[in-house]
This record gives C-alpha cells, structure tokens and sequence, in this order.
C-alpha cells in the first residue's frame, strides 16, 4: 500500500508538523515532508503528483494574517495562465480542510539550567526563534530582562521555531560547558524541545493563553477531496476583485451574502498591482462563511456573486474543525 504524503513547513516539530499530525494523525501510511518554506508548501503540492496534500498556516489568533499565505493564494488567482470560466478562476489547488493548534511556547535550552534563575549567571544570552513569536511573547521577554538587568540580551530571528531550537542547541554546542560568558536559548514548542532533547527552562511563556493558530489543508483541484459527514457544518473560502473606482462596489457584494441568508465569520483583504491598471492600490478581498449548501441556492449565490465582481475564485467549501469552537 502506497503512503500519503504530507508537506508542511519544516524542519519536524514545528506547529505545521502538529497541525498536519492532527489531521492525517500518526499512521505508518502518512509520510510527512518537511519544506523550508510556505511557497514551497503550494509549489510542490502542484507540480509534484506523488505529494498528495499541504498544511499551511493561515492566521494567528494573536498576530493576525499569516500574509504570505494569503499572498500566494492571491497571486494565484490573479496570474495570468489562471484557469478562467467567465469570471470564475479555477485555481490548481483547492482548500479541503482546517486545523487549529494551540500555541504554548517554552523557553529552551541545550545547556544544562532548568530554571529561569540560573540564568543571571550569564553576560549575554541569546534567544533564537520565528520573527512572528516576539510579538507573542513580549512581555515575558521585557520581565526576564528586568529579572537578569545585568545580562545583555540578544533576540535572533529564525526560519521557523523548531528551527530555532537546532540553532541554539548547535551554537551552544560550540562552547566550552564552563563557559558562563554567552548562553543559547530557543523559544519554540514542547514537542521541538523533547526532538531535539534540549532542556525545558520554563513552559507556557505565552503572554496570552490559548493563542491558537490556523492552518489550511490543501489538495491539488483534480484529486477527489476527502469525504465529509452530511451534518457537519462546512465553510467557504471566496476571494474576489472589483470595480473598485465604482461606489458601493464591495457593499454589493456583501449585500449579496446577506440576501441570501449567509454567515459571514471573517473578510480580510490584501493589496495587489495590476499591469492593465494603472492604479497603485488595488484590493483582492478574502470572505469566509458558511451557508446552505443546496445545490440551486447555490447556484443562485454565485451567479449573483459573478454580476458584481470583477473576478472571483472559490477555493473550497470544507467541514468547520471542531476546534475551532474550543
């Protein structure tokens, strides 16, 4: 039996890697794929047929827009050898489903400390992670500066968190054990901790609790999607473009959803240059929302969503994560 393989952004031990675990869970026929990157998470999920899926992250309950993501979904929709069916683009991918993981960081160490305490005994201490996890833990990081006032501190940004742990545990690797000079930490999760068997200084330097983040299953359009249960309440992702020098354009639309009785949980937008246009800014808007998926009134939806919009691009209607309620 051939396995299913996973990409997702790497190295293993990231949230990506949590997040693909919690959806294709720990079977011998999942093979998971780390990549360095999120646009090598789309690219080789569509140009690699034996890749059958990708985990992306998409927002942060804390941070927001996880914008490259939503830059290349745009980007895709807006090239110009896109699949087009009128004013519908049909993407090479589609959104099959979600997954959300709760993000606890810990402060992580190579050398051998086990509380924050020990750590006064150093001049200058290190602290490596992901460029979007300082805005997650900023006070935490100003109170052990207080803590450690005669210490100088240094934050490094890294490609991803688990990443940052295999850093901090090389750098600290190359000095002497009796060295109390420098000192390498790495703030990143647990399970990037236990992999890379590093010691957990302190658990949960979260400034918020229950910082979640979202992430996206993706699949390339021409595979059968996976099945989904007939009472599961299932969500919508639409992008669109309009006119956007005419008045009431985007209430149009969005008058749209509510005369058809639709939910709305979430409109985003990001900003795009066209060669055709000589305008500088210019918007593609993100809708998600759930609504009756019988077939006519659907039909009715879209074609309404058609008249109003310059382009637009439905990028998949998938079953609502039950963590998304937790």
């Amino acid at each position: 039996m051939s396995q299913t393989r996973v990409i997702f952004l790497g190295p293993k031990g990231t949230y990506s890697h949590q997040a693909a675990l919690q959806q294709f869970g720990t079977d011998s026929d999942v093979e998971y794929i780390p990549t360095q990157s999120i646009p090598q998470c789309f690219d080789e999920l569509e140009h690699d047929k034996e890749i059958a899926y990708s985990v992306v992250p998409l927002e942060n309950s804390t941070n927001g827009q996880v914008v490259f993501s939503y830059d290349l979904l745009r980007d895709r929709m807006l090239q110009k050898d896109a699949k087009q069916i009128g004013k519908r683009v049909i993407p090479d991918l589609k959104v099959v489903g979600e997954q959300y993981v709760s993000i606890t960081h810990c402060l992580l160490s190579a050398a051998s400390i086990t509380s924050v305490d020990q750590l006064t005994q150093y001049k200058h201490i290190k602290i490596y992670s992901h460029p979007q996890v300082w805005g997650q833990v900023t006070n935490y990081i100003n109170d052990l500066k207080t803590k450690c006032s005669n210490v100088k501190f240094e934050t490094i940004d890294t490609s991803s968190t688990s990443g940052a742990v295999v850093i901090a545990k090389e750098e600290q690797e190359k000095l002497d054990p009796s060295n109390k000079d420098t000192i390498n930490l790495a703030v990143a999760s647990e399970t990037a901790g236990h992999l890379n068997k590093v010691n957990i200084v302190q658990h949960a330097v979260n400034d918020k609790l229950g910082n979640t983040t979202r992430f996206l299953v993706l699949q390339r359009q021409e595979e059968e999607a996976p099945s989904v249960k007939d009472d599961a309440t299932k969500v919508s992702l639409l992008t669109f473009t309009i006119e956007q020098d005419e008045p009431g354009s985007l209430v149009d639309v969005l008058n749209i959803l509510k005369d058809h009785s639709v939910n709305m949980s979430s409109i985003h937008s990001r900003p795009y240059n066209s060669a055709s246009s000589p305008r500088k800014w210019q918007y593609v808007f993100f809708v998600e929302y759930t609504m009756d998926t019988n077939k006519t009134k659907m039909d009715a939806f879209y074609n309404q969503i058609a008249d109003k919009c310059f382009q637009w691009c439905l990028w998949g209607t998938f079953p609502r994560n039950e963590r998304y309620y937790q």
